[in-house]
């Protein structure tokens, strides 16, 4: 009966890169690498982000850049956010007809939802060369080639630039969720990283999604942590599709997890350019795909979608705190950590996939009900009023 229990791990998109309107790459020239497609972008591409969210019923985590959106040279004279710290000029390049289009797709759209990505993706010397794309980071000894992290007020002042320029724009969704562009360093631990951490919580954020943690010691696929309050989870779920490929058929990539796997990832790690085409004009061709390839994905045993961050954010404190045991005719789940780690990212539910030869009879300590029915198993939702909870079954 163990083996036909478990509490799946709701898997939540996440988009980075949203917000450029230059597409191309130019680390050549000592610049940010942006979304590597090979064309600008449009607001099309948003609407394209909307329909995959649509169709699967999530808001998906859109990680913002908002430099290119800086319509009053914010950012003129800032040494460090930019590429031009003297020249900067953006207002005078910005189209802004095609920019309010953005704007609207994007701010109308119910199934978008920014997270904090950076300025320009990047630290820039006074020169305005790139000293690495990991915004909040530098090199006190270059030779060395380890990051060390910028003064906490260096960051909150980036932090200070970016919502300047999207609070001028009359941007209005809450952001709540970190990913620190290409990543974390890894040879950055969560104490060295307590600068950073500050101004997240100074701003609101509540959840942080980064490949980071995996390659700092031994955690793996789905990691996840509490630092400083903030919910930090891993991205990865063995998505192999390039950064910055665009014209992408997801029915033929592989699978986020299998059955049976110990570790399943949380985090859909992806790129902008993976749900769009080259030619704006068939960006909704493959939304019907994604729709497919995510409803594969709820068909395999210990997988889920999710419906937002929070959403997933719950269920994923809820399968890596609490404990499971079968015995007879009983599965009784103990919830006591999962409820009281950290009340703020809990909803008192969870979701638990049954195999369908286990059909609950009755529960104790709480209410359960049918959230999907699938071919081999059904997920139920799971409401406890105690933090024990015990389902009689048939």
């Amino acid at each position: 009966m163990k083996n036909s229990v478990i509490l799946p791990s709701a898997i939540q998109i996440c988009v980075d890169d949203v917000g450029w309107f230059t597409g191309a790459d130019s680390r050549y020239a000592s610049r940010p690498s942006r979304t590597g497609m090979t064309r600008n972008h449009v607001p099309e591409d948003y609407i394209a982000l909307n329909e995959v969210g649509k169709a699967i019923g999530q808001k998906i985590t859109c990680p913002l850049v908002i430099g290119e959106w800086d319509k009053d040279n914010i950012l003129r004279g800032e040494i460090g956010p930019t590429y031009q710290p003297k020249t900067w000029d953006r207002a005078s390049t910005l189209d802004m007809k095609l920019a309010e289009k953005c704007f609207e797709a994007a701010e109308s759209s119910d199934y978008i939802e920014y997270a904090y990505h950076g300025v320009l993706h990047g630290n820039y010397d006074e020169k305005g060369r790139q000293i690495t794309e990991q915004e909040c980071f530098y090199y006190k000894n270059p030779g060395d080639k380890l990051l060390s992290i910028l003064s906490e007020d260096e960051i909150a002042h980036r932090f200070e630039l970016f919502f300047k320029i999207y609070d001028g724009w009359g941007f209005k969704k809450k952001i709540q969720t970190h990913a620190a562009p290409n990543s974390m360093p890894h040879n950055i631990s969560a104490e060295e990283a307590q600068p950073l951490v500050n101004v997240l919580k100074k701003h609101g954020i509540n959840y942080w999604v980064n490949g980071w943690r995996r390659f700092t010691g031994k955690q793996e696929t789905g990691h996840t942590e509490f630092i400083d309050g903030i919910l930090y989870m891993e991205k990865g779920t063995g998505n192999k599709i390039p950064w910055n490929a665009c014209d992408v058929d997801p029915l033929l990539t592989e699978d986020c997890a299998k059955e049976g796997d110990e570790k399943i990832g949380i985090i859909f790690n992806s790129h902008w350019p993976n749900y769009l085409r080259y030619h704006k004009e068939y960006n909704l061709e493959r939304v019907e795909n994604w729709k497919k390839f995510f409803e594969r994905q709820s068909e395999i045993f210990g997988l889920m979608v999710s419906k937002d961050i929070e959403f997933a954010g719950n269920q994923c404190i809820y399968r890596n705190y609490s404990t499971v045991e079968t015995e007879k005719n009983v599965i009784k789940i103990d919830v006591t950590k999962a409820a009281s780690i950290s009340p703020k990212h809990t909803f008192g539910e969870f979701y638990v996939s049954l195999k369908n030869n286990l059909v609950p009879k009755e529960v104790k300590g709480g209410t359960i009900e049918v959230y999907t029915t699938h071919k081999d198993f059904k997920t139920y939702k799971v409401k406890h009023t105690d933090n024990i909870i015990n389902i009689m079954l048939y």
